[in-house]
């Protein structure tokens, strides 16, 4: 799974979860937690979850405030990502 499939992956996740958000159960992937986490916090930089979902420390260690929601940005792209996901199909 390339970097843009756990990113869609992830947005749509986001994109057809409850109202309230995400919480632990987000970081279920094969890849591992960490890189959901980094991915997560790349989606953050982007304006795509809400600012203050992730935080990371001094010693680089990252840090998920849950729930974890998607921001109108997200949503478009979430949107996006579904609309090219079905066109390869």
């Amino acid at each position: 799974m390339s970097n843009d499939a756990l990113k869609s992956e992830i947005l749509t996740r986001l994109n057809h979860a409850h109202p309230h958000g995400l919480g632990k159960e987000l970081l279920d992937n094969y890849r591992g937690e960490k890189a959901v986490a980094g991915m997560l916090k790349s989606l953050q930089d982007d304006g795509l979850i809400h600012d203050g979902s992730v935080s990371v420390d001094a010693d680089h260690e990252v840090t998920l405030n849950y729930p974890i929601k998607l921001s109108a940005k997200g949503v478009e792209a979430a949107k996006q990502a579904e609309m090219d996901k079905q066109a390869q199909a």
